[in-house]
């Protein structure tokens, strides 16, 4: 069994080397208009595809009017797409557009190059060492239990 302290231990660590490469490098924002809120309805629209408005809402633990308004900016700004449900004509379906999927691709790039940045300096023992935790931490993310908002 791991201890409390443990994986307390290795989230320490996480956030220490968070602050690090932070303090290192000057935010690279591709689109400094875009809010946490709506990085988060794209985030999420990236991973679980078209969704209905109201299940969109639920995932983020806010009213279907907080959810409407933040996809409203995210379809003016062309990330996110929304339309009427050919089924059920009162639902509202969104999805991210290729300009969305852009925008993350290009913000998930910045990360990547300053993680590569420190991969680079790494002897080859310890990337053998990094590649499997990553597999490891993959593989225990795949057996989290899927969140059902119904």
């Amino acid at each position: 069994m791991i201890s409390t302290n443990d994986v307390d231990e290795v989230l320490d660590g996480y956030r220490r080397l968070v602050q690090i490469i932070s303090a290192a490098r000057t935010p690279e924002l591709p689109d400094s208009s875009v809010t946490m809120a709506q990085m988060r309805v794209l985030m999420l629209l990236a991973g679980v595809g078209e969704t209905r408005m109201s299940e969109l809402a639920g995932a983020l633990g806010v009213s279907l009017s907080t959810a409407s308004g933040l996809v409203d900016r995210l379809v003016e700004s062309h990330l996110v797409a929304r339309h009427t449900d050919s089924v059920d004509r009162r639902q509202a379906l969104v999805s991210l557009t290729e300009d969305g999927g852009a925008f993350l691709d290009h913000f998930q790039e910045l990360g990547l190059s300053h993680l590569r940045e420190l991969l680079v300096r790494l002897s080859p023992t310890d990337i053998a060492t990094v590649r499997q935790t990553v597999e490891i931490l993959i593989t225990a993310a795949n057996e989290l239990p899927k969140e059902t908002n119904s």
